[in-house]
């Protein structure tokens, strides 16, 4: 039966080529959709698990950088059993930088065409992370420090950049924001300088984490911060808090909550769990933009078996004669249409494992982009089903016929 089926359509290439092409092509973007998404959670696992502490925000701000607490609250954080280390930090959108800044960053947002580039653009917007150097320093770990570049990254900050103006800064702007020396372009390096708002920084250190979330924050002293972003002096974006067991994490939070009203103490694996919601909507709306295609694929499935079957009426006329029954005709064209479903299920999953392949070593931030087993049978099972369903109608137009009104329909 399949071995017929399979001959059927390869007498009618280009047909079948069609609805190939329809139907391969929706599954290439459900299981790139996959694949995007389980990249981006592993690369927020990957990152997140960096940070073994808890962050202190405002309550409902979604980052530090939307966030703004009492100073007062760091004696409070300090009484809590198990609570380790209070580090204040002050977290902003930096000012223009060598003479372009976020409106060059929004402007870019706005008027590009490619999303990618406008999500990138995104992601590159420069931030300014003032950091009590003290409370820092008696941290256990910490993510810029353990990043700074092995060869020529210099220094993290020390006490000797207490009111100084010193940065560290991320490898990926050392090379946007390059110096003409001789006539070339070189990246910034360690001892030279570079203009944040109007205000000319010391580059003491050169750090890469390897993530895009990361690698966009220009560290400095706290007192210096504040100057340069024209806060209060008292000003505190958050605190990171460090336990002296992380296996107290929620226990700290839960008292940090109950004791600071407007306080919301998040670990690292809330921050992952509301990251998972966030792409799980994203997935969500993607899955029905996509399940339109499907649809698509479906109506040019059924469109090639109706042709191919109105085409061979005399062919299943003279089937039902040599004793083939109605479940014999539904069967076949069931299968030829299932094996249309299948052939462009392995097709698609294909060329979305080797689009994959090609386009890792272009995407940079730590992002990396991968086929399971499960998502490569997922994508040929959902072809494999849209294609029986398509074939169904069909199949059964074509069963119902009395033999010699098929012979009789077919001649004409």
């Amino acid at each position: 039966m399949f071995v017929f089926a399979w001959r059927n359509l390869l007498t009618r290439p280009l047909r079948t080529a069609l609805a190939l092409v329809g139907l391969s092509i929706p599954i290439l973007g459900v299981i790139g959709l996959f694949s995007v998404s389980s990249g981006l959670r592993e690369m927020v696992g990957d990152t997140l698990s960096k940070i073994t502490g808890l962050m202190i925000l405002r309550d409902n701000a979604i980052s530090p950088v939307f966030s703004s607490l009492r100073a007062d609250l760091e004696p409070l954080l300090k009484s809590i059993k198990g609570v380790r280390t209070v580090a204040p930090e002050v977290w902003q959108p930096a000012p223009r930088i060598e003479g372009v800044g976020s409106f060059n960053t929004v402007l870019d947002v706005l008027t590009t065409k490619d999303s990618s580039k406008r999500i990138q653009s995104i992601l590159d917007t420069p931030l300014v992370q003032g950091q009590d150097i003290p409370s820092h320093l008696a941290l256990r770990s910490g993510v810029y420090p353990s990043a700074i570049l092995p060869k020529d990254g210099g220094r993290f900050l020390d006490e000797r950049d207490r009111g100084q103006l010193n940065v560290v800064m991320p490898l990926k702007f050392a090379k946007s924001f390059p110096i003409t020396e001789d006539g070339k372009a070189r990246p910034r390096r360690v001892g030279d300088t570079i203009k944040i708002g109007t205000t000319k920084f010391n580059i003491i250190g050169i750090y890469e984490t390897g993530s895009m979330f990361l690698d966009v924050v220009f560290v400095m002293d706290i007192d210096v911060a504040r100057t340069l972003l024209q806060l209060p002096k008292d000003a505190v974006s958050s605190f990171y808090v460090e336990p002296l067991d992380p296996r107290d994490n929620d226990r700290i939070a839960a008292e940090v909550e109950s004791k600071a009203q407007g306080v919301d103490a998040r670990s690292m694996a809330e921050f992952q769990a509301n990251f998972g919601v966030v792409l799980s909507q994203l997935d969500t709306f993607l899955l029905m933009v996509v399940s339109l295609a499907l649809l698509v694929g479906i109506v040019g499935i059924i469109n090639t078996m109706l042709m191919s079957t109105t085409e061979r009426f005399v062919e299943f006329g003279v089937l039902r004669t040599n004793g083939w029954s109605q479940g014999n005709v539904l069967g076949l064209v069931t299968a030829e249409s299932a094996a249309l479903g299948l052939l462009s299920g392995l097709v698609g999953a294909g060329l979305a494992l080797l689009l994959t392949t090609l386009a890792n070593p272009f995407i940079g931030g730590g992002l990396k982009l991968s086929i399971t087993p499960a998502q490569f049978l997922t994508g040929v099972g959902l072809s494999l089903i849209t294609g029986t369903l398509g074939g169904l109608y069909p199949a059964w137009r074509a069963a119902r016929l009395v033999p010699m009104d098929a012979i009789r329909l077919g001649s004409h």
